[in-house]
């Protein structure tokens, strides 16, 4: 070779037998382990292994064999809290994001008063109601006297859909993709199934499409097209007026209502059944997405933005009781719970969630996980649970 790519030292001085291209091996070797230990302590080994994936075929392949026959494995070890998802072309089976899809339509329910359905594009920055364009979209939404029964459905790759509510939780607001506006098959396709799923279980009395064209969707029923060639042209934005207008002749909700509904879908996505449980009887305050539960005058949960989830006071953990448990020895926890002092845990348990922590019934405090549940119940080191409130 004429110049050689690589800066180790036998390069440098080059390669003339075995034994140099033998040492010039090895200095590569502890070069990549450097930057993959690096990836471990950032959290970012996926993205790691995803950009080795764009110049290896073989690899790519056992990607998506590994993510579509393993996706249970490599669910119950992926947080559910995290750092920036860098998003690829083999992202959209990866397991966190997987997760979320199913959530949506597994856990998740529309807010109860939300009447008509807005189909809206994504945008670059996230939160999406931070962008510019959601900004313009948010006020004419705002201009409609029944805009608490309009509920805005963010559609996306690789998430597919983001319901407004869920906009601040990992990985809706943790994912960077470049917006081009163009869609490849395999995202149309699973756009257009999930979409399929959605509404199947929840149901609108009016649907507002505001997306591209380059974004076909089978549709069912009367819609409503208001995008011409971009979302935010002033053709698109005056369409999106008259649309939302035709709202006026459903019966309007109030802002009490539809705060009160919207709290009840996220926690139905963090909580699942034991949503209802813990929202029965309290009053909601606050400000979206800063809304914080209360009952009695006590605080039972608020939600964190920094974490894109709701996190639970003493008496918060005692109402929602046995979902989200981990069973531990006889003591009091103040701090950390390691992982010997756990005699069992909530199948659920995902790293980040909330968890409440109980001995023989009695709610000893609540925190955060930092295992999955199989890790706690067989672990014999490192911290399981970080607690945040105890007795």
């Amino acid at each position: 070779m004429e110049e050689y790519p690589c800066r180790c030292p036998y390069c440098r001085e080059g390669i003339h037998d075995y034994h140099d291209l033998l040492m010039h091996n090895y200095e590569v070797m502890r070069s990549e382990l450097v930057a993959i230990r690096q990836a471990i302590r950032k959290r970012m080994l996926r993205e790691y292994a995803e950009a080795k994936a764009h110049f290896n075929p073989h690899f790519a392949s056992i990607f998506r064999i590994f993510d579509r026959e393993y996706y249970s494995f490599q669910e119950k070890r992926y947080p559910v809290t995290g750092n920036t998802v860098r998003v690829s072309c083999w992202s959209l089976e990866r397991p966190d994001i997987r997760r979320f899809r199913e959530r949506v339509i597994s856990r998740y329910r529309k807010p109860a008063c939300a009447k008509v359905l807005l189909l809206l594009p994504c945008s670059a920055r996230k939160p999406y109601s931070r962008s510019k364009s959601h900004q313009r979209f948010k006020r004419i939404i705002a201009s409609c006297p029944q805009r608490n029964i309009i509920h805005e459905v963010i559609v996306t790759s690789p998430l597919g859909l983001v319901p407004r509510e869920l906009e601040n939780i990992y990985p809706a607001a943790h994912y960077d993709i470049s917006v081009t506006g163009e869609w490849s098959k395999e995202e149309v396709e699973m756009i257009d199934h999930l979409l399929h799923d959605y509404l199947a279980v929840n149901h609108y009395e009016m649907i507002i499409n505001h997306l591209p064209s380059a974004l076909p969707l089978s549709l069912e029923g009367e819609v409503i097209h208001t995008c011409r060639e971009h979302p935010t042209s002033d053709a698109s934005l005056e369409m999106l007026e008259k649309a939302v207008k035709r709202a006026e002749d459903i019966e309007a909700v109030g802002h009490t209502q539809r705060r009160r509904d919207n709290v009840r879908a996220m926690l139905q996505y963090q909580f699942g059944e034991a949503a209802e449980l813990l929202l029965d009887g309290c009053a909601v305050k606050g400000k979206f997405p800063d809304y914080k539960l209360y009952q009695q005058g006590r605080q039972l949960a608020c939600f964190s933005q920094k974490r894109g989830m709701f996190s639970l006071t003493l008496p918060g953990g005692e109402k929602l009781g046995r979902y989200y448990w981990v069973e531990i020895d006889d003591f009091i926890p103040k701090g950390s719970i390691f992982a010997v002092g756990v005699k069992d845990a909530d199948e659920k348990i995902r790293s980040g969630d909330e968890v409440v922590v109980f001995h023989q019934g009695e709610v000893r405090g609540v925190g955060v996980a930092r295992m999955n549940a199989e890790e706690m119940r067989e672990s014999k080191t490192g911290e399981a649970v970080k607690i945040r409130h105890h007795l």
